[in-house]
């Protein structure tokens, strides 16, 4: 039997009493101290795999990205703003042929929001690869900027 009265595949059995042998041939007994002092490497990686594996299941999974149609009927709440998504944003970020991150695709958009929201709305205003200037809204101000890039990365509810 494994951890936690679960069953233990051949793998790890395996890599346990490798990890668990000493130099000199015998078998450490569970919370026996090496000769060293020193936890092994092996049990070191085997401790952050399952510590990683354990927070992965943990965390939700991430929306998966609207299909195109579901895209194209996005909008903002806030009708100013919608109008503003529709006149400039949408012509890009709802069709996926343009390259552009997809309108609330959380994986597309989680690297940029990596970077920061003043940089973004700075790669708005400047232009950023196929980014043009601006964003193609010659009536945003930085503030409209940002709210449409929150309203598009599907993190309207992070304004702050």
């Amino acid at each position: 039997m494994g951890l936690h009265g679960l069953r233990a595949s051949f793998e790890t059995r395996f890599a346990l009493l490798r990890m668990t042998r000493w130099s000199d041939g015998r078998t450490a007994r569970h919370g026996e101290e090496r000769p060293s002092g020193r936890v092994s490497n092996h049990a070191r990686t085997l401790s952050a795999t399952l510590l990683a594996t354990t927070l992965a299941a943990c965390s939700p999974a991430p929306k998966p990205a609207p299909t195109p149609e579901q895209a194209a009927l996005l909008k903002p709440a806030d009708a100013r703003l919608a109008g503003l998504y529709d006149t400039s944003c949408k012509a890009c970020h709802a069709i996926p042929e343009s390259g552009a991150p997809m309108v609330h695709d959380a994986a597309a958009w989680a690297p940029r929001l990596k970077q920061g929201m003043p940089v973004l709305v700075d790669h708005t205003i400047l232009g950023f690869n196929a980014m043009p200037a601006g964003g193609q809204c010659a009536t945003c101000t930085p503030a409209d900027l940002e709210a449409l890039i929150r309203f598009m990365a599907d993190h309207e509810e992070s304004a702050g």
